[in-house]
């Protein structure tokens, strides 16, 4: 018999889980498994989760005790839930508070149950953090990588400049004793980058960098070991026969300039790719990750289908939307004037861009899933599903997709041997999905998609369907059913409905001033 369908069943009256409480005993019955190692799908499995852990995967043994609770997962599919490697914790848009209540919930609603934070408030994110951990705030798991040094002329976070070699070193030492987990790193000159690396190397503390058009490139934060490359500024820059053509009155401060530019780097005509080549080799040799954040840019080629969305209608808060209207002293609400030519050149760059990073992957490096959402009219959560819809549009396979965002995205935090898998002993991070995600990636969306059915079951749209067949619909269907993290079951439905009143609440509050 096939695992997970014989031995002993649990008696009739256990309960499913109750949204937001931890069970002792916790099974998942009849499961198709991702496991998230890349490797195919099997299935139907039981998963036992007991305080927390995965106890087992396969077949129930006689000497088990009755589970507390059971998930019937029969026609569904669970996977490890997903890292986000590149995001930040927000209570306020362009500084009007946006409950964090709201982010939280639609990254667990979206499968999101470990997050990178890579720039917030570090106060407010350790409070975050350690509430997560101890489960008094329904949120994903928290790291926090926060600045060390703010770029050229800013601080330190402590306050003094950071101008110096001494100074970026101290502000390292600042980041790690006020509790911070690693380092985000933006645009740099050498000698202070080679400061910034060596001290969190020191202090055992990993890196990601944000590359700015400086003297450092995608080469140099490889040479000096930086851990990961975010976005793709950096990389394209260093793979240039000199520097990208910019017009005599570019502007990097504005953003309408920076974005439009940014748009042109994989198509400038003095980009060589025997030189890009050469950076793809040397970051895998030095073993550093790669986290495109593909989605945050998508608005880049087609603005009007960004700002269209179906899910806005609902989940859009107001806060959200104000910030995203066009207004330059709001980052990444670039979009005056917006041009097809723009768009255009953003597609072509998406076409060099997506191959290298293929071409990055076959020579062995590690790319992970980040969505950067919160701007440029990416919403929480939802980017992060557009992301992995990108990185197969980019070439890889559904399988490598759902790795990228949970194994390597545990790998990328040096947590890979508790995250990232549906295997006994490490910790219960899974998510209870409508479908299966391999077929069509857009099932793990919590507003759903279409789903051909004939007569209540899911079919292929390719299946031979004749017009007008009776029992054949097209029906809404798919979204993640539960969300576990450390065995705590959250279940979307739920979630998605408290954030809809929370999102109808603001907008009613907002009219009545």
């Amino acid at each position: 018999m096939a695992p997970g369908l014989s031995g002993q069943r649990p008696p009739a009256q256990a309960p499913a889980p109750a949204h937001g409480k931890a069970a002792s005993r916790l099974l998942i019955r009849n499961a198709m498994v991702i496991y998230g190692n890349a490797k195919p799908a099997f299935g139907p499995v039981d998963i036992l989760v007991q305080d927390g852990l995965i106890a087992r995967v396969g077949s129930p043994s006689p000497k088990d005790p009755p589970p507390d609770t059971v998930i019937d997962a029969s026609g569904k599919y669970v996977m490890p839930g997903i890292v986000n490697a590149h995001m930040h914790l927000q209570d306020e848009r362009g500084g009007v508070a946006q409950p964090f209540q709201y982010e939280a919930n639609l990254l667990l609603a979206c499968g999101v149950t470990t997050v990178r934070d890579v720039g917030s408030d570090l106060e407010k994110a350790k409070k975050w953090r350690e509430e997560s951990a101890a489960h008094r705030l329904v949120a994903p798991r928290i790291l926090i990588y926060t600045p060390s040094w703010r770029g050229r002329g800013g601080p330190s976070p402590d306050g003094r400049p950071g101008e110096t070699p001494a100074a970026v070193r101290a502000g390292v030492r600042w980041a790690k004793e006020n509790g911070a987990d690693g380092i985000k790193i933006f645009g740099i000159d050498r000698d202070l980058l080679e400061a910034v690396l060596d001290e969190s190397k020191r202090l055992g503390m990993r890196t990601a960098a944000h590359i700015a058009v400086e003297e450092t490139t995608a080469r140099d934060f490889a040479e000096l070991g930086v851990t990961s490359i975010e976005h793709f500024y950096g990389v394209a820059d260093a793979a240039l026969d000199g520097i990208q053509d910019f017009p005599p009155d570019h502007n990097a401060s504005n953003e309408v300039h920076r974005f439009g530019r940014a748009g042109e780097l994989y198509s400038q005509r003095n980009l060589n790719p025997a030189r890009l080549d050469e950076v793809l080799d040397l970051m895998v040799a030095r073993r550093v990750a790669w986290v495109p954040t593909l989605s945050i840019y998508v608005a880049s080629r087609d603005v009007l289908r960004a700002q269209n969305l179906p899910w806005y209608k609902e989940y859009l808060h107001p806060t959200m939307e104000e910030y995203w209207k066009p207004d330059l002293a709001k980052h990444g609400s670039y979009f005056l004037g917006w041009t097809n030519t723009q768009e255009v050149r953003w597609k072509k760059s998406y076409h060099v861009w997506m191959d290298a990073l293929r071409r990055f992957a076959l020579k062995g490096g590690l790319v992970a899933a980040g969505d950067d959402a919160g701007f440029i009219y990416s919403l929480y959560g939802f980017g992060l599903i557009q992301e992995l819809e990108l990185l197969e549009e980019a070439g890889f396979h559904p399988l490598e997709v759902i790795e990228q965002a949970t194994l390597n995205g545990a790998r990328l935090l040096g947590l890979e041997d508790r995250l990232g898998r549906v295997r006994a002993g490490y910790v219960a991070d899974l998510l209870v999905v409508n479908g299966n995600p391999l077929d069509n990636l857009r099932l793990l969306n919590p507003y759903g998609t279409d789903v051909v059915t004939r007569n209540g079951r899911p079919i292929s749209n390719y299946s031979p369907i004749v017009p007008g067949e009776p029992g054949v619909k097209v029906e809404r269907g798919g979204g993640i059913e539960w969300t576990i993290k450390d065995g705590v079951p959250y279940h979307v439905p739920t979630l998605m409905k408290e954030t809809r009143d929370l999102v109808a609440a603001a907008r009613k509050g907002q009219r009545r001033e």
